[in-house]
C-alpha cells in the first residue's frame, strides 16, 4: 500500500510540478518571450541570468542598436532597501513616483543618450524600481530612439508583481 501511495505521489509531482521554493533568477520567473510581449516588442529577446551571484536577468534583442533590459532584485530590508527609501524622497528631474506598482515605486527616463560602442545612435533609458513582497525590483531598459511608452514599462513591473518574486534568492 505504501509503494502504491508513493508511486501516485511521484506521478502527481511529475505531471503537476510545483513552483520551487527558491527560484534562481528573474529569468526563471520572467522568460524572454513574456518580457518581449509585456514591452510590445517585435524583436525576439534572449535572457541570460546574472553571473555575478545575483538573481537578475539580462534580456537582449538582436538589432543594429541593442535593446537591453536589465532586471534585478534585492532583499528590501538591506542596504538596497535603505537606498531605495532615500531615492523616493530625492527623485531626479526626470523621475516621478508611480502608484499601483507594489508598495512604493518610481519611474525614471532619459532620452537622447549616447553609448560609445554605438556612435551616432541615440538611445532612451527608462527605469522602474519598486518595493513588493520583501524585494526591491528594478528594470533598467535601454531602447534605440525614443523608447517605449511609460505604460509598457509599468506593464513589465505588473508582470513581475504577478510572479512569486519573494521566492528569488537573496544576493
Amino acid at each position: 500500500m505504501l509503494t502504491y501511495k508513493l508511486g501516485i505521489a511521484i506521478l502527481f509531482t511529475a505531471i503537476f510540478p510545483t513552483t520551487t521554493l527558491s527560484a534562481q533568477s528573474l529569468c526563471n520567473l520572467l522568460p524572454a518571450p513574456a518580457v518581449q510581449s509585456a514591452l510590445g516588442l517585435t524583436t525576439p529577446l534572449t535572457a541570460t541570468p546574472d553571473t555575478d551571484g545575483g538573481n537578475g536577468c539580462d534580456y537582449k534583442g538582436a538589432t543594429p542598436g541593442p535593446i537591453i533590459v536589465m532586471a534585478d532584485t534585492s532583499d528590501s530590508s538591506g542596504i538596497v532597501g535603505t537606498m531605495f527609501n532615500q531615492r523616493l524622497t530625492k527623485l531626479g528631474p526626470n523621475a516621478a513616483l508611480v502608484s499601483g506598482v507594489g508598495e512604493a515605486a518610481y519611474y525614471d527616463e532619459s532620452h537622447h543618450q549616447q553609448i560609445p560602442k554605438y556612435p551616432g545612435v541615440v538611445f532612451s533609458k527608462q527605469d522602474v524600481v519598486f518595493r513588493a513582497k520583501g524585494k526591491i525590483v528594478s528594470f533598467v531598459c535601454t531602447f534605440q530612439g525614443n523608447g517605449v511608452p511609460k505604460s509598457t514599462i509599468l506593464a513589465l513591473a505588473q508582470l513581475a508583481l504577478s510572479k512569486p518574486i519573494n521566492t528569488l534568492k537573496n544576493q
